[in-house]
C-alpha cells in the first residue's frame, strides 16, 4: 500500500515549501515529497496484505490521523474502489487529506514506478502557456534524508527556480520554464559538456534531452504538447524511454 498526506501550500513558493516541510517528511518516515502548484505531498510506503485490505489501511494510518488531529471516524474505507481516505480537514494543520491506497494503483502523482528510473518520475504540473517550454532536471545530490537532499539542493533551487518539485532521498526532479534552448539551458546551468537527444512519440510530442558526464539530466517539452496537461506523465516514461537498463 502507500499514503499519500496532502499538506497546506499556501503562497510560498516551491522552495520555501519543500524546506518548511522537510524536517516533517522525515518525522514521519516518507520516501518522497512533492510540491507542485497548488499542492505539497508527502509520499509513503506501507505493505501489501494478503488478508484484510480495510484494516490494514487503517492501521497504517491510525499514527498520522492522530498526529494531525483526525478522528478515527474522519477516515474511511471504499470498498469499491479499495483506498481509504480522510473525509474533511483535522484539527492540526498543515495537513489537509490523507488518502491510503492499494499497492501498484496511481494515486495523485505517485504510481508504481516510484523510486525507479531516472530520478522521481511522478507527475508534476505547472500548466504551461501554448508558447512555452517545459524544463525538467533531474538531479543526485550525496543526502540520505529528505531535509538533506532539500538543503543539498540549495544551489540547483537558486538556479532554476522551480514551479514544481519531486524529492526522494538523494535525487530529485525539478520542474520549471525554460529560458532558452536546450544549449542554452545547459550551459546557463553549468552542466559542461553534455550528450543531447530525443524522444519522440510523434512530431507532436518530442523531449529534447542533454545528459552531462555526471548523470544530471536536462529535458525540454513544449508546453503545447497536447498529450496530456501534466508533463512529463508517468506512463509516458515508461512507454518512451528507450534505454534497455531502465526498470520495467
Amino acid at each position: 500500500m502507500q499514503a499519500m498526506l496532502r499538506l497546506e501550500r499556501g503562497t510560498a513558493d516551491a522552495a520555501e515549501t519543500l524546506r518548511r516541510y522537510a524536517p516533517l517528511a522525515d518525522e514521519i518516515g516518507a520516501d518522497g515529497m512533492d510540491v507542485d502548484v497548488e499542492r505539497a505531498d508527502l509520499l509513503l510506503s506501507g505493505w501489501r496484505v494478503a488478508g484484510n485490505e480495510e484494516r490494514a489501511m487503517h492501521d497504517l494510518a491510525h499514527p498520522l490521523l492522530r498526529r494531525f488531529g483526525w478522528r478515527e471516524q474522519d477516515f474511511g474505507y471504499s470498498p469499491n474502489v479499495r483506498y481509504a481516505e480522510t473525509m474533511g480537514p483535522p484539527s492540526g494543520p498543515p495537513a489537509t487529506r490523507l488518502v491510503i491506497d492499494r499497492a501498484s494503483q496511481e494515486m495523485g502523482w505517485e504510481g508504481e514506478t516510484h523510486g525507479t528510473g531516472l530520478t522521481p518520475d511522478r507527475t508534476l504540473e505547472i500548466e504551461p502557456a501554448e508558447d512555452e517550454v517545459v524544463a525538467r532536471l533531474f538531479v543526485a545530490v550525496p543526502a540520505t534524508t529528505i531535509a538533506g537532499t532539500v538543503a543539498a539542493l540549495a544551489p540547483w533551487l537558486a538556479r532554476v527556480e522551480p514551479a514544481a518539485v519531486g524529492v526522494d532521498p538523494g535525487r530529485a526532479a525539478l520542474s520549471y520554464l525554460a529560458r532558452g534552448d536546450l544549449r542554452a539551458e545547459a550551459e546557463r546551468l553549468g552542466l559542461g559538456p553534455v550528450e543531447t537527444g530525443r524522444i519522440e512519440g510523434d512530431a507532436d510530442h518530442v523531449i529534447e534531452t542533454a545528459t552531462a558526464t555526471d548523470g544530471t539530466t536536462l529535458w525540454l517539452r513544449r508546453g503545447t504538447d497536447p498529450v496530456s496537461p501534466y508533463w512529463p506523465g508517468i506512463l509516458e516514461i515508461r512507454e518512451m524511454v528507450l534505454d534497455p537498463s531502465y526498470p520495467d
